[in-house]
């Protein structure tokens, strides 16, 4: 889904990772790729009341469809973060108007960033290897499945490949080779690549590198 960042929005709390806007110009389907992360968006149209609500992680492609005119306003939240999702759709509710201070009151309250998840998804996003990962963590590997499952519900191999597949597909829109793009991001050969592009984005690096719509939704922020 494209959107426009807000570099001039109030300061950000903990839990928040950045405040975008978006209004569709007219009747559209919008592209929305695993990123590893939640949103807190603001949907308003002009013949209903305005709805907020909590995107959930995917792990796939998804193309909700947009009406012309919709105005979304949205945060985009930490990987990990945590926060109970009714609790913080109360607290939006409060307030009498729907705005973008409105949902960074909401996160500041309610939604926080553990530091030990917050840290072991920086090594996730980085190392290649997860022994390597678990070694800087100083944690055994049965202790990282606990913490992140029970904290995000993904497992250290899943946040581990979403990161690399992440990095892998923004490098295939430049010009090197995809067998050496399969060798510079850790996988075993191009046919390995290939599958895990059509797992995460629905297509092959080929059809991918070819489409600027898909470029673009890569190039929002998220995990890894």
């Amino acid at each position: 889904m494209p959107y426009d960042a807000t570099p001039d929005a109030p300061r950000l709390p903990e839990g928040a990772l950045e405040l975008w806007r978006f209004t569709t110009p007219s009747n559209s389907q919008g592209l929305v790729f695993p990123d590893g992360c939640r949103d807190l968006i603001i949907s308003m149209t002009a013949h209903a009341e305005p709805a907020c609500f909590v995107t959930s992680l995917t792990d796939h492609v998804e193309m909700p469809e947009f009406m012309a005119g919709q105005q979304l306003i949205g945060v985009r939240l930490h990987a990990g973060a945590q926060f109970d999702e009714h609790a913080l759709l109360a607290r939006v509710a409060r307030h009498e108007r729907f705005e973008s201070v409105d949902l960074l009151s909401a996160i500041g309250a309610e939604v926080r960033v553990d530091p030990l998840v917050h840290e072991a998804l920086a090594w996730l996003a980085d190392a290649p290897r997860l022994d390597t990962a678990r070694a800087r963590l100083g944690l055994s590997a049965r202790s990282l499945e606990r913490l992140l499952m029970s904290r995000t519900g993904r497992t250290p191999v899943s946040w581990r490949n979403l990161a690399r597949a992440r990095r892998c597909a923004r490098a295939l829109f430049g010009a090197e080779p995809l067998i050496a793009i399969a060798a510079d991001h850790g996988y075993a050969d191009q046919a390995h690549m290939t599958r895990d592009m059509k797992r995460w984005f629905g297509v092959s690096p080929t059809r991918l590198r070819l489409d600027p719509k898909r470029f673009e939704a890569l190039n929002h922020s998220g995990f890894g």
